[in-house]
């Protein structure tokens, strides 16, 4: 599974007591759900079952939902992605108006409307955006001819009095459930991400054993907890999580939400300045080399890097028997997988070298088991040094203000 197989620096034995002492104030919390999940069976089961049904009736998934209720999903599918699906999940999580009426008639043209299950999701029930992409949907339907949404639906929530508990209940919708305890960029491991996952062919028991493996790993939880603090302390306010697996891309914007979300604060629970923390920045080796690595290497000293590796990457491919190029020598006899590793062990060496500290997690291969693990993992890292800042990482004050103002400006 996941190994912290390098790092630039050591923790101090001040940091490490420190983020000692978090984690176990984070894992004596009652009101969190989180780090529960796995051993909530009935969440993976119903899931299970649901997405069992669903292969039955259609071929096509189409996800409604905002930040954690799609970023999760997301990471899920694309970071373990079949080439040759026989069911496709689609996530719709924006309201551009443009591309989602190109979309949605797109998908009237040149797919069974029918034959696509929408699955909306809302913690609270209340999304607008969410929402209001079901009923544009549901208009759609109806006046092309089809019928309404209700009849292809599923729908993900809490089970509390909210509005679209109350639609799915008045409709004969079916839906599963977001436990109380569990925040929406927490969920990623209850049916707001499980579902898709096992509609187009993931293995969940994997994916939970994964997740289980996670909780037991406090040595490590500690230590890149402990590493972060250091970063804070040697005022390095971006952390760069930078994946050379492409099958991490959306795993980065799924943490890029966790992380700014749970530590980006104003206020401590002590209602005093919150200590600052960094902004979170996704990149993708060696992509990303391309793009960002001359503003890392030779912009401000204000950057701490956080690099993932897959070994599997590293090694896959045939042998390039002959040469194209006359430039291209150094490859003949090598895979792809070792011009990957290279790049990745050169890229963290330059950065190192240049005097910009960075820790190195290294899984054999990314599967069910190993994405499950590093996604627990990072949710435990983030509360953990939410604990250790002594603020709330479970609430996000500063997002609720933008909607409401949205609202307001609606109503008039």
């Amino acid at each position: 599974m996941w190994k912290l197989s390098h790092t630039t620096t050591n923790e101090s034995e001040t940091a490490r007591t420190k983020s000692e002492k978090a984690l176990s104030a984070l894992r004596a919390r009652t009101d969190l759900g989180f780090f529960h999940l796995p051993e909530r069976t009935e969440l993976w089961s119903s899931s299970e079952a649901r997405a069992k049904e669903l292969r039955k009736t259609s071929h096509s998934m189409a996800v409604l939902g905002m930040g954690g209720s799609s970023l999760g999903g997301r990471a899920l599918i694309h970071g373990l992605k079949k080439w040759q699906p026989t069911h496709e999940v689609e996530f719709i999580d924006n309201v551009d108006a443009e591309r989602f009426w190109q979309w949605l008639k797109h998908r009237t043209t040149s797919h069974n409307l029918q034959d696509t299950h929408f699955v909306i999701v809302s913690k609270s029930g209340n999304t607008i955006e969410t929402l209001t992409m079901a009923e544009f949907i549901d208009q759609h339907l109806r006046s092309s001819g089809f019928k309404k949404i209700s009849v292809n639906s599923t729908v993900i929530s809490e089970t509390a009095d909210n509005p679209l508990m109350r639609w799915a209940r008045k409709e004969g919708v079916p839906s599963l459930e977001i436990p109380k305890d569990v925040g929406g960029r927490f969920s990623v491991l209850s049916p707001v991400a499980l579902l898709p996952a096992a509609y187009c062919g993931l293995d969940l028991e994997r994916i939970r054993e994964g997740a289980q493996w996670a909780l037991t790993q406090d040595e490590l939880i500690v230590r890149l907890t402990a590493q972060t603090l250091e970063s804070f302390g040697r005022q390095e306010w971006i952390t760069l999580f930078w994946a050379y697996a492409d099958g991490l891309r959306e795993f980065g914007l799924w943490t890029q939400q966790l992380w700014a979300e749970s530590l980006g604060k104003a206020k401590d629970r002590k209602g005093t300045e919150a200590p600052r923390a960094s902004t979170p920045i996704p990149a993708v080796g060696s992509s990303d080399q391309h793009s960002i690595l001359q503003q890392v290497m030779e912009g401000s000293r204000d950057k701490f890097l956080w690099y993932f590796r897959v070994e599997q990457s590293e090694k896959d491919g045939p042998v390039l028997e002959k040469n194209l190029f006359d430039c291209q020598g150094l490859m003949a006899g090598k895979t792809m997988g070792q011009l990957f590793g290279a790049m990745a062990t050169a890229t963290r060496s330059a950065t190192e070298e240049n005097g910009i500290q960075s820790l190195t997690l290294t899984a054999e291969t990314l599967d069910e088991r190993s994405l499950g693990a590093l996604l627990m993992l990072l949710e435990l890292v983030v509360g953990t040094v939410g604990e250790a800042l002594d603020i709330n990482a479970f609430d996000q004050p500063g997002v609720e203000l933008g909607k409401r103002l949205a609202r307001e400006i609606l109503s008039k």
